[in-house]
């Protein structure tokens, strides 16, 4: 658990959401979510999180994080954390939508190590996509695609899957697994090296397309029929478009969290 050592503290609002509600947004919905009133009622929700993620840049430690947590879902939108969805009509088990989300968390600054200092700076913004889940009694399938408004204008591709167990009245895991297709634009942004950022101990790298894989179990603890603590380990490997830049030291970035929720 070496990688549990105090490193930068550097606050990625981004990536504890996504992680800590799973590999799609409509993992909200399943914390310990409360049956409606009437249908389509809408739901808020408000919380807190803790996270630490081992980040893949070259003398970057941990980055440890505490934020505020929220939600809301009617009829027509589920927002959690810093994605939005626009829900569009189903097709009996199959959901879809437009989604939008800000990458607080993707990138870094100079500053973060000396190995990248002369980095401009690179970091997250807002993207725009489609999402579906397919629903049925295996697993949760669910497929995106983000594109990027500015930064790069990369595009990510991810299919992920999770199954839910109920250990008991109060208490459900939910392993999951995700696989992630990220095109040129989007490695050559974040991990590319450009002539201007050369230096003697750092060779240029121009980003190629690659594929990340990550996987983790979440356990969901019910307090009451409103309040949640959830407690999420997993790990993401990168692929080889990403390990091969200069500017990363390892291929694997564990990452555990945990978190409350409650819903009114």
């Amino acid at each position: 658990m070496s990688w549990l050592n105090a490193g930068s503290n550097r606050v990625v609002l981004g990536a504890l959401i996504a992680a800590i509600t799973g590999p799609v947004a409509t993992q909200a919905a399943d914390i310990g979510d409360p049956e409606p009133t009437q249908e389509y009622a809408s739901q808020w929700g408000l919380g807190a999180g803790v996270g630490i993620k081992r980040s893949p840049y070259r003398g970057v430690g941990n980055e440890t994080n505490a934020i505020p947590l929220l939600s809301f879902e009617n009829r027509y939108v589920r927002f959690f954390g810093t994605t939005l969805d626009a829900k569009l009509p189903s097709a009996g088990p199959v959901d879809f939508s437009i989604r939008a989300r800000y990458g607080l968390g993707d990138g870094y600054k100079s500053s973060d190590s000396s190995y990248l200092s002369g980095m401009d700076e690179r970091k997250g913004g807002l993207s725009l996509g489609l999402a579906t889940t397919w629903h049925n009694d295996l697993a949760n399938v669910s497929l995106e695609w983000m594109r990027a408004t500015s930064n790069g204008k990369g595009n990510r591709i991810k299919l992920a899957v999770e199954r839910s167990f109920d250990v008991s009245n109060s208490v459900s895991l939910t392993p999951y697994a995700a696989i992630e297709r990220a095109d040129r634009k989007d490695v050559d942004y974040y991990f590319g090296v450009k002539t201007s950022e050369i230096r003697a101990n750092r060779p240029g790298y121009e980003g190629r397309a690659t594929t990340n894989i990550e996987g983790g179990i979440r356990l969901n603890y019910t307090l009451t029929k409103q309040q949640n603590v959830f407690v999420d380990v997993g790990v993401q490997h990168w692929g080889a478009g990403v390990t091969d830049s200069p500017l990363v030291d390892r291929s694997t970035s564990p990452t555990m969290r945990l978190g409350y929720l409650y819903r009114f």
